[in-house]
């Protein structure tokens, strides 16, 4: 397992090393603004039934990590204005938002689902790695189904040493993770309740009930 500290993210070698095991349907750890991930390239099926066979599960989609709105944009089916009236001004920022998917993603990589989950992480590192990739990464949490998340690289790396490649930001504090939006809903709607909800609440008018 190849490990890189999340401050030599930049570098051209680190950069090249990450594509290159993305590439080859590799699997990596990462630091986000809440949790570590676990990841992979979104467009790789192989990728991600290695990814399932790591967690223990197949049912549910995965969300994914963005560099750039574009990149977001490019993902979706449909983005509603009220996107950019008023939920844009969450990003990057501890969000995911739920969207039609794009119908040129072939409906495998999303289980099926009739939504896609994307995250524009408020972690600077991550912005310009994945900027520099030009490519969603799966975004889950580093642990097995059913259990909690690991925040701690070492215990990260000692639960998953079938692992290709770990970006460690050191521990990160304790968090529940992203609250999830379904911008696909009229209207739009909490679906889980994370890091930084008033601020999601206040554009709903209120609480919601989720």
């Amino acid at each position: 397992m190849k490990v890189i500290a999340v401050a030599d993210l930049p570098a051209a070698a680190h950069l090249q090393a990450i594509a290159a095991c993305l590439r080859a349907d590799g699997i990596i750890a990462y630091p986000t603004d809440t949790l570590y991930g676990l990841g992979c390239s979104f467009f790789s099926p192989a990728a991600q039934a290695r990814l399932d066979a790591l967690k223990g599960r197949s049912d549910q989609p995965y969300s994914v990590a963005v560099g750039s709105v574009a990149m977001l944009e490019s993902l979706a089916a449909e983005i509603p204005e009220a996107f950019y009236e008023r939920w844009q001004k969450l990003l990057p920022g501890k969000f995911t938002f739920l969207f039609k998917p794009s119908p040129s993603i072939d409906p495998a990589l999303l289980k099926n689902s009739d939504r896609i989950g994307i995250r524009l992480p408020g972690l600077p590192p991550l912005l310009h790695l994945l900027a520099a990739l030009g490519l969603p990464l799966v975004s889950t949490s580093a642990n097995r189904s059913g259990e909690a998340p690991l925040n701690d690289p070492r215990r990260i790396a000692e639960e998953f040493p079938q692992l290709d490649l770990l970006i460690d930001g050191g521990v990160l504090p304790p968090s529940p993770g992203s609250t999830l939006v379904d911008l696909a809903a009229a209207p739009p709607r909490i679906i889980r309740r994370g890091a930084d909800l008033d601020r999601a609440q206040a554009l709903l008018g209120g609480p919601s009930r989720g």
